[in-house]
């Protein structure tokens, strides 16, 4: 996780992800990138100089824009780190998934809203989306959460798929900031699963090696989203990841278990999408 993506519209939701972003780029030695939507047309930096000169007030609003952001970027919080801006215009959730791709981003970490903090009942439309259709790995953080030591990192999953790229991604992460994981699986009374069957699913991800030691849990729930937040918090977790499967044209009501995971959570979660035309599914 060398780059490092933090969506920044100056709200303390922006801020706790620029915190938790700069946490994580000390152990790895990444660099920070802030990028922040403006309202400006796509495709603005594109148009000729004589062009946008036309429309004055646009240019004001892009000028203003890169100065508060050049001021952001110059807070204590970035100290020692390699911090570059970004201003673009469009649609936020569009252009946030577009600059991670373009510019190789390793992990996009992003403030969301949850239960409590807002009367909304989703983690809001924007970061929503982008865990969604991210290429990388999204960490979704909570107003004025601030990062600690991370001694464990719970992966929530079925096992009973190919997530050896994302358990590898976790391990390279656990591995720079010292920590173990927890393999962890809720069985639920409609999706039960023996323990011996389910001991042998996780035992082919488990990869042994001395740095980081790899723990297998099963957690019973009656659902999901309250198992896995219930383990973690038995497991005295301080990272929940998870898996989800590719939700592109899924309607924005109809929430995963991730997404539900990540509103109830005080932890951050950090979600990976299962494309299946680059993950082979058993």
């Amino acid at each position: 996780m060398k780059n490092i993506l933090v969506p920044i519209d100056f709200s303390p939701y922006s801020l706790s992800a620029a915190k938790a972003a700069v946490a994580i780029a000390r152990k790895t030695g990444g660099n920070i990138h802030l990028l922040h939507l403006a309202k400006i047309p796509v495709g603005w930096h594109k148009l000729a100089v004589s062009t946008q000169q036309k429309y004055p007030a646009l240019e004001v609003a892009l000028v203003d824009a890169r100065i508060k952001l050049e001021k952001f970027s110059k807070q204590a919080v970035f100290k020692d780190r390699n911090v570059f801006t970004h201003v673009y215009g469009g649609v936020p959730f569009e252009q946030i998934v577009l600059f991670a791709k373009k510019n190789k981003i390793d992990l996009i970490v992003m403030g969301v809203h949850g239960a409590g903090d807002t009367e909304l009942k989703y983690i809001g439309s924007t970061a929503q989306k982008v865990i969604r259709m991210a290429h990388c790995p999204v960490l979704g953080v909570k107003k004025n959460f601030t990062f600690g030591p991370i001694k464990k990192i719970l992966f929530a999953s079925n096992f009973d798929e190919n997530v050896n790229p994302i358990i590898n991604t976790i391990k390279n992460l656990a591995t720079d900031v010292g920590a173990n994981i927890d393999l962890a699986y809720v069985n639920t009374p409609h999706h039960f699963v023996d323990d011996n069957t389910m001991e042998a699913r996780m035992k082919q991800f488990t990869i042994v090696q001395k740095r980081v030691k790899f723990h297998h849990v099963i957690q019973n729930s009656a659902e999901k989203d309250e198992g896995i937040l219930a383990c973690a918090k038995k497991r005295n977790a301080q990272i929940i990841s998870m898996a989800t499967h590719l939700r592109k044209q899924k309607a924005g009501y109809l929430v995963g278990v991730t997404e539900s995971v990540l509103f109830h959570s005080k932890l951050p979660v950090l979600s990976f999408v299962i494309d299946e035309s680059r993950y082979q599914i058993k």
